[in-house]
């Protein structure tokens, strides 16, 4: 405005003038800008998210739009969303697979993302959460660690390694809240041929309606046994109450369709697609 006032006049704009008018508009420009959000990249990030991330969840992805797939996401291009493998139609390889297939409906396609080639024992760090009281740290690190140990077995023997002296395939992060309602989170990166690998599992000390306040190691451990199934490959998620996968995890124990549905998903081969 100040250089425009001195051209209307008639009159050139002295150099003292003229510099002072194109610092005072780099300054209003630098302001405007660090006002625009910033958008995540998750071409980069490549997470796995859980309920509570839609943020992520609703970012434009590489290539493509990314898309929400029950409790991940997928990218919308054609290389890292569709893996190359098998296409099933439901009618063939929806039968007694447990809840394999209860998102089917609503997401269109149901993408078989599991451990591949992978043999032996799982070993599972799950640490002290070092900012809790002592008592109240071990009492949730223990319920975590059987909340793992419930899938020992299904379908590979499982490890819980808690003094961290040993190789572990990946580790439970302990936070004390993750905002909304949200108490775990398996963070997992899907691969090109169809399997996966899990980068942590990250678990909460306090309960989301009351600040402050340390869960209860049985929710600990139901949250732990959750958590885990998605670490195995079951990113979707039961229809039933009873199974440890329901959306809201009040099992108390895993159920004959959570290890029926576990035993589908490994007996199909990773990057299957099974559609409508």
């Amino acid at each position: 405005m100040l250089l425009a006032a001195l051209l209307r006049s008639g009159r050139g704009p002295r150099p003292l003038t003229f510099l002072a008018a194109i610092l005072v508009f780099s300054g209003i420009f630098a302001m405007l800008r660090s006002r625009i959000p910033t958008q995540i990249d998750l071409s980069e990030t490549n997470a796995i998210c859980e309920e509570g991330y839609e943020e992520w969840c609703d970012t434009e992805m590489g290539g493509g739009s990314a898309r929400r797939t029950g409790a991940g996401v997928e990218a919308g291009s054609a290389t890292r969303g569709q893996p190359a493998g098998p296409v099933l139609s439901a009618a063939t390889a929806c039968l007694n697979v447990g809840y394999l297939c209860a998102e089917l409906e609503s997401r269109g396609e149901v993408i078989i993302r599991r451990w591949k080639g992978h043999e032996g024992t799982i070993v599972v760090h799950i640490p002290s959460a070092d900012f809790l009281s002592s008592g109240d740290a071990r009492r949730l690190q223990d319920a975590a660690a059987a909340g793992v140990r419930l899938w020992n077995g299904q379908p590979f023997p499982i490890s819980v390694d808690e003094r961290g002296n040993r190789e572990s395939h990946f580790a439970v992060q302990w936070r004390r809240a993750m905002g909304g309602r949200q108490i775990g989170v398996a963070r997992t990166q899907p691969l090109a041929d169809g399997g996966m690998t899990v980068l942590m599992l990250e678990l909460t000390t306090e309960s989301p309606f009351r600040p402050g306040r340390t869960l209860a190691p049985r929710q600990v451990q139901l949250t732990a046994a959750h958590e885990m199934g998605h670490a195995l490959g079951l990113l979707m998620h039961s229809d039933k109450e009873r199974d440890v996968m329901y959306p809201t995890n009040t099992a108390t124990s895993l159920s004959a369709r959570d290890y029926r549905t576990m035993e589908a998903l490994y007996e199909l081969e990773p990057g299957t697609r099974i559609v409508r």
